[in-house]
């Protein structure tokens, strides 16, 4: 399949979990707290995990809740909506977006472990049993087209490495998701997380970094918004940049030299700056002696290791082409979200004031080198 000449992965495309899935799933000893999908209305990201709900500010906004919003949103996935988003679904959709290959994120999955501190057994086997409902998912769609991102626990990172080595070797999953924020108060580049950096880096499969507002973790702007657009604004974004910075300057790129990082529907204009401000730290280091563990300037770790998502409509990536490059962004549809631009989003890409080299290496080369496809 070619879009306007061009093949095309989206390197973010998430399910609509089903609302029975850890009930069906999960290990039973768990399944009195089995995590659920909320369906309340006709289109709902909002999660039950722990007695919570997910997916709203506590004693804040809750996503969709506006009749307006809701009949949109109804309206874009209705076809979706009918058939309940099953595996025909999502392959329908990549059809409908001109799609070739998709990395398939989760939805609800991100919310299962999103608690700064919870019981780190019973988040790992919710992180099992969606990543068992994803390979069954996948094979009863297009395994030839669509791949995993396995869903891992950072609550204990024993079973984050079982279980990535588990969905690698056995379910053929092309990547690790975790969340950008912080677990248990240690930050990326404490040496805990070692052991699965070491697993990622062995097995060839990135870690793919990406937000969700309406967690129960600390995250940027939760400490002063209590409506759910402001802290979305803040959290996705910044979020993204505080765990690159971590990820960077706390030299994890430098102790594992193939590992790759996505940090995912951020943006991307924020990457210039935020490297050129580690660089200039980097250069007058001698005051921060905690950087003479770096061998080189930290835009170069991202040059080597880093990837980040333009948004399909992001104009201001023509400037961040041309103040960093283009062999390190990649672009999703961030299908089936509220903001996704489903199905013209890959239109709204071809838009773009990028040349086709540009968009090339975007929609495909650097998606292939980043999952290893």
């Amino acid at each position: 399949m070619a879009k306007h000449g061009f093949r095309l992965i989206d390197a973010e495309m998430h399910v609509m979990e089903p609302v029975d899935l850890w009930q069906r799933y999960i290990d039973p000893q768990f399944a009195g707290r089995a995590p659920r999908r909320l369906d309340e209305r006709r289109w709902d990201i909002r999660t039950m995990v722990e007695g919570e709900v997910m997916a709203a500010l506590p004693g804040g906004d809750s996503p969709a809740q506006s009749a307006a919003e809701e009949k949109a949103l109804g309206e874009r996935y209705a076809e979706e909506i009918a058939r309940d988003f099953d595996p025909a679904s999502q392959l329908r959709a990549m059809d409908k977006e001109g799609l070739d290959l998709a990395i398939l994120f989760p939805t609800s999955a991100m919310y299962v472990t999103a608690f700064t501190r919870m019981d780190a057994r019973f988040a790992a086997a919710a992180c099992r049993a969606y990543n068992d409902w994803l390979y069954d998912y996948i094979q009863a769609a297009d395994p030839k087209r669509m791949f995993g991102a396995a869903a891992i626990s950072a609550h204990d990172v024993e079973s984050a490495v079982a279980e990535v080595r588990r969905t690698v070797g056995e379910l053929g999953m092309k990547a690790a998701f975790l969340r950008p924020n912080i677990y248990n108060d240690r930050p990326w580049h404490d040496r805990y997380y070692d052991p699965l950096w070491a697993a990622c880096q062995e097995l060839d499969i990135p870690i793919g970094f990406h937000e969700t507002t309406g967690s129960r973790m600390k995250a940027a702007g939760t400490d002063r918004f209590r409506d759910m657009g402001r802290v979305h604004i803040a959290s996705h974004s910044m979020e993204q940049m505080l765990a690159c910075m971590d990820i960077i300057m706390g030299g994890v790129m430098e102790r594992f030299p193939r590992l790759r990082f996505a940090f995912l529907e951020a943006n991307c204009g924020w990457l210039p700056f935020w490297l050129h401000r580690m660089d200039e730290h980097y250069e007058w280091r001698e005051p921060y002696g905690e950087m003479t563990h770096l061998t080189m300037p930290p835009s170069e770790y991202f040059r080597r290791q880093g990837f980040a998502a333009v948004e399909c409509d992001e104009s201001f990536v023509k400037h961040v082409v041309e103040a960093f490059g283009d062999d390190n962004l990649v672009t999703t549809t961030d299908y089936p979200h509220g903001d996704s631009k489903y199905p013209n989003a890959m239109d709204l890409f071809m838009a773009l004031p990028l040349s086709d080299r540009s968009k090339r290496k975007i929609l495909w080369d650097n998606a292939v080198r980043l999952y290893a496809l």
